[in-house]
């Protein structure tokens, strides 16, 4: 989901792509001569290869059958330029990873593609220089295995309107999948002022707009109506609802007769005619009732830890609850659609690989992680998915006015449609670990 600070920052920000300087901004906090500390070796369903790195590449290993996800951990000595990259090239297998200007440090290189290509242990895998330069000598391979996602039945909640499609479209068109998402995205940046000049109008509308969106849009990813729900809930409200818990919140822009405007909306009976209050007690039965009903193998939502933005953090920590009040064990994958470290990620041009966001604050939790390969045409669906969501793109009226458009780099267009889709899979104990440890880190008084 767009959030309406990156509008308010794009004249400081100062990335413009004319100057090799490294520019960093509010959005941009990670401090790019540090590592990226996962301990991906360490994890539970980790297996490790030992390997040495030259300047020109590596022999690859012999690596265990059923393996879907491979990254390199390197050590990145420098980089140059405005998009610095390592191209690799193998076996008719060619792809690319960006970096940040100035970057340097510990950093992962997902080659997960090759995993699906006709090398053999021995066959060398050729890296090529594109502004960004690494340490030879000592490197670790890392590969993980996950369940396959063909009929699998998998639960996507998304915070806002285009989240899902942002994260997981090419799980989600994979999958049996069902797409439930939060809120109405009923506030952000006045995309419709010109067509609704008051501020309560323009925010009804929007929402209804939004809405509307996230339960059509998913049926260009093959699902149909009865997978796709809205809860209605408003948007950037879930901090709030969390706060005054158990009270009920207004919704903080639109006017709306019925406070279940949003959730009338939906295709499914059920829950259009549910009570619909606005409070946490009332979320968290919510998302338990979605898993009732769907009976997910595994759950695909933001991570707190990984994802600045709040409603995305609020979305994961009741998700938590409910989960742990359904009590069953499922695969938890998580992203983050507004990685906390540097906004403008994934990095670089989108033909590039998604790669690990800017992280190095401790433990995460996790099992293992999941690359989900999207293939030529996967993308091709998945930017038809994000053109049809209209707070992706800038409203055209059609009148011959100016439009006003996002800044490149934190365009979804180029962040999102990507070879794949990254996820930080962990369990039901993961999850408990990862609330509790969030209101551990914060300053959250609520009682």
């Amino acid at each position: 989901m767009r959030i309406t600070i990156i509008l308010s920052f794009l004249l400081v920000i100062g990335i413009s792509g004319c100057t090799n300087a490294p520019t960093q901004g509010r959005l941009e906090p990670f401090d790019r001569r540090s590592d990226y500390d996962y301990g991906l070796s360490g994890l539970q369903d980790a297996n490790n290869y030992s390997l040495n790195l030259t300047e020109d590449g590596l022999e690859w290993p012999t690596v265990r059958p059923g393996v879907d996800t491979a990254l390199l951990e390197i050590s990145l000595q420098r980089t140059r330029g405005q998009n610095p990259a390592i191209e690799i090239d193998s076996a008719g297998v060619s792809l690319v990873q960006y970096f940040e200007q100035g970057g340097q440090g510990r950093r992962y290189l997902d080659l997960s593609p090759l995993l699906k290509s006709d090398i053999g242990p021995g066959d060398f895998i050729e890296f090529t220089s594109a502004g960004a330069v690494w340490n030879s000598g000592p490197a670790t391979l890392v590969t993980f295995s996950n369940a396959p996602l063909e009929g699998r039945r998998v639960l996507v909640v998304a915070p806002h309107p285009d989240d899902a499609e942002i994260a997981a479209f090419g799980v989600y068109q994979s999958s049996l999948a069902d797409v439930v998402t939060v809120t109405a995205g009923d506030a952000g940046g006045a995309n419709f002022e010109s067509l609704w000049p008051g501020e309560a109008e323009q925010y009804r509308a929007k929402g209804r707009i939004r809405t509307l969106d996230s339960l059509t849009v998913p049926l260009l990813g093959g699902l149909q109506p009865e997978a796709v729900r809205n809860l209605g809930y408003y948007d950037a409200t879930l901090r709030q609802l969390w706060l005054q818990r158990p009270n009920p919140v207004e919704p903080p822009l639109a006017e709306l007769e019925d406070p279940a405007y949003y959730r009338r909306l939906n295709f499914d009976p059920e829950l259009r005619e549910r009570e619909f209050i606005s409070s946490w007690p009332s979320l968290v039965a919510d998302l338990l009732a979605e898993l009732e009903r769907v009976q997910p193998q595994s759950v695909v939502a933001p991570h707190p830890r990984l994802d600045r933005h709040l409603d995305h953090q609020f979305t994961a920590l009741a998700l938590f609850e409910a989960l742990a009040l359904w009590g069953r064990e499922c695969d938890i994958l998580l992203y983050t659609n507004h990685a906390i470290g540097n906004e403008a990620f994934p990095l670089g041009p989108r033909g590039g690989m998604t790669g690990l966001p800017a992280f190095n604050g401790g433990s995460l939790h996790l099992q293992r992680l999941y690359s989900h390969q999207l293939s030529v045409e996967d993308r091709r669906r998945k930017l038809v998915a994000l053109e049809a969501m209209h707070d992706l793109r800038p409203f055209d009226p059609r009148d011959g006015s100016e439009i006003d458009s996002i800044a490149p780099v934190y365009d979804y267009f180029r962040r999102a449609v990507r070879p794949n889709e990254i996820f930080f899979v962990t369990d039901l104990n993961g999850v408990r670990a990862i609330y509790r440890e969030y209101f551990e880190r914060s300053n959250f008084q609520g009682e």
